[in-house]
């Protein structure tokens, strides 16, 4: 079984590049690098493969090293090259990627699951008519990496509206989804694999001088990570059965990462699902550091190492294809 690792430049940061270039930090091949060492530490033969403008240089490089299977697809581009090939994959499908977060929050309605209401507007002069509750909160359509998150999204009269859906529309170039601001607890929920998926501890998300998740708190590791999250068994419960609902809901695939807030009231609101989620762990000596991820940090908690995390989230991709073939001698004892 030989997996190629796509990886490439700026994949976390693409969308905040666009507003302040000066202020990314790419690692990108990085974690890319982490997640082939991982795998060939979990016995599989690995190689890296650069995703490259040109997608007939990829599918070349593909072929070239005869991969059985692709981890680290990381944009519906990427998703739609391999359904097109028919080149096995890790992760969910187009089905899902294809979506954006508003249809991700009309399905999970639809499945009365709780979410906040919101509407969507296509710039600063098209802001439909605003029938929720205040403060608002706006953000990116299809956004991803915290990008445009800044405390300026929390919107507390129409007046200050305007502004931020420019910032998101005109800079960002997408759609500003604006939703009722849900005052609590941020958390997020990873699970893996897709036919009996598992869902790890719950990770809660605090901030440091800050009233949201903002791009520099989050890509720069300033938030106060709680893992597990200190809830009590009844809340424990009611957040994972809640996350596990909109994991099937949505048909997510080996793994993915669900963002909610738990309000006031005790109830799990959903904010997004994440398909790309990060997976990083801490590095190892002599590696470059990365930006270490949510799903990382459960993964330590229940005793995993990257290779045994990685391997548990490629079998449920193996399983799913019927895919057969050897690994080489496993270093996971």
């Amino acid at each position: 079984m030989k997996i190629g690792v796509f990886w490439r430049k700026f994949r976390n940061v693409e969308f905040q590049k666009k507003l302040t270039p000066d202020k990314v930090y790419d690692d990108a091949y990085e974690e890319a690098y982490q997640h082939c060492m991982a795998l060939k530490e979990a016995g599989y033969d690995a190689v890296l493969l650069e995703w490259k403008k040109d997608p007939r240089e990829t599918l070349k490089n593909i072929i070239k090293e005869n991969v059985n299977l692709i981890f680290n697809a990381s944009s519906l581009k990427e998703i739609s090259f391999l359904e097109a090939f028919g080149i096995p994959y890790v992760g969910s499908g187009i089905d899902l990627v294809a979506t954006n977060k508003a249809v991700r929050k009309e399905i999970v309605a639809f499945n009365k699951l709780p979410t906040a209401k919101f509407v969507i507007a296509k710039s600063s002069k098209e802001i439909p008519e605003i029938n929720l509750k205040y403060p608002l909160f706006v953000k990116p359509l299809r956004g991803r990496g915290s990008a445009g998150i800044s405390e300026e999204n929390i919107i507390y009269k129409y007046e200050q509206l305007p502004k931020v859906v420019e910032k998101i529309t005109d800079k960002i170039g997408q759609p500003a989804l604006i939703e009722e601001f849900i005052d609590g607890k941020e958390l997020t929920v990873g699970i893996i694999g897709y036919e009996n998926p598992e869902v790890l501890p719950l990770l809660e998300i605090g901030y440091n001088s800050a009233k949201t998740n903002t791009y520099e708190h989050k890509m720069f590791d300033n938030e106060i990570i709680n893992c597990p999250a200190n809830f009590s068994e009844k809340i424990e419960k009611t957040i994972k059965e809640t996350a596990l609902e909109i994991y099937k809901a949505l048909n997510v695939k080996d793994f993915g990462r669900i963002d909610m807030i738990l309000g006031k009231d005790n109830i799990p609101y959903f904010l997004e699902i994440n398909t790309f989620a990060g997976l990083t762990m801490a590095a190892r000596e002599g590696e470059k550091a990365v930006h270490h991820g949510y799903m990382g940090y459960m993964a330590s908690e229940l005793g995993y190492d990257r290779g045994e995390f990685i391997n548990k989230i490629t079998e449920s991709a193996i399983s799913r294809y019927g895919l057969k073939g050897e690994k080489k001698t496993s270093l996971i004892s």
